[in-house]
């Protein structure tokens, strides 16, 4: 059993149909400016949020009842 190549015109013809492809296909991943700023706002949340949390662990565990209020206040 031998292995045979692909004749050159198809891999010639595979190669041409990635190139037009592979661009149209990333090009069609772009985000809607809705989405690019519910991305922007999430990312912004989960950096408050990455703060917020490194700000309790250093505090005192007697400091979480303030804290607790302050949160309730704000929603």
């Amino acid at each position: 059993m031998t292995i045979r190549p692909v004749p050159l015109p198809f891999a010639w013809f595979a190669v041409l149909a990635l190139a037009v492809v592979l661009p149209l296909m990333l090009g069609a991943c772009s985000r809607s400016p809705k989405e690019q700023l519910a991305f922007q706002h999430a990312e912004e949340q989960y950096q408050i949020n990455q703060r917020n949390a490194e700000l309790a662990r250093s505090r005192p565990e007697g400091d979480s009842s303030r804290d607790d209020e302050r949160s309730r206040e704000r929603d």
